[in-house]
């Protein structure tokens, strides 16, 4: 009978382990699943909530946003686009393979932040000329289907008296598509590694030249 009973409890015992060994594997895969979708984390850059004016871009209804927000860019496929830049230049993805990180700053002609930011971007520009960042500017209020030459006038003198020499380009149907459809206020910049990879941190709203530059080390040390 003790023999019997022995068996028993054994068979009962490896019963109820197997169970408690299938409960706790299902609680750990829910546990990593919750982790991975996550919402994105803030960065360490104290964030406040951006003050919008009533500005808006002429094709993307896009915002002004006077205060930096950084949040961590999350996991995109390449990047692919084609476009015009304000000298009639054809513009594709293949310019970002030219570095290992490109800083894509997304303006508008009407937007105070945008031009006040300018000069910081060009001066950030000069700094990492020889360091494999390229920079890339969107002007997200011209339209390359139906560019209108006063605004591209104006655009080109806000670029000049800024000292900014890099590329920017309007906004075509790819870009629209790919960039601007999914942004909701300007400046808006963010980052991609030489194949066109959304790296880094995505920041909203106009940065110092230290903010700039601290955005460039981390997509720098991601693209490694």
């Amino acid at each position: 009978m003790n023999s019997r009973f022995n068996k028993k409890n054994v068979t009962i015992l490896t019963i109820l382990l197997s169970l408690s060994m299938i409960l706790l594997s299902t609680g750990c895969a829910q546990s990593e699943t919750t982790e991975t979708t996550a919402p994105v984390t803030e960065t360490n850059t104290p964030v406040t909530e951006a003050k919008t004016e009533e500005e808006t871009a002429a094709t993307t209804d896009i915002t002004e946003d006077t205060t930096p927000e950084q949040t961590e860019a999350a996991s995109e496929p390449q990047w692919i686009f084609e476009s015009t830049d304000l000298n009639d230049n054809k513009v594709n993805h293949s310019y970002l393979a030219d570095n290992k990180v490109t800083l894509v700053n997304v303006w508008s002609t009407t937007c105070p932040s945008c031009k006040a930011e300018m000069p910081d971007l060009a001066q950030a520009a000069k700094a990492y000329a020889d360091k494999n960042v390229g920079f890339l500017g969107i002007v997200s209020d011209i339209y390359e289907g139906e560019p209108d030459e006063a605004f591209r006038s104006i655009a080109r003198d806000i670029l000049e008296d800024a000292g900014i020499a890099y590329s920017n380009v309007m906004a075509s149907d790819t870009i629209i598509q790919s960039i601007l459809s999914a942004i909701s206020a300007v400046p808006t910049t963010f980052f991609t590694d030489s194949e066109g990879r959304i790296i880094g941190n995505l920041v909203v709203g106009a940065m110092s030249l230290e903010q700039i530059i601290e955005n460039i080390e981390i997509a720098l040390a991601e693209a490694e």
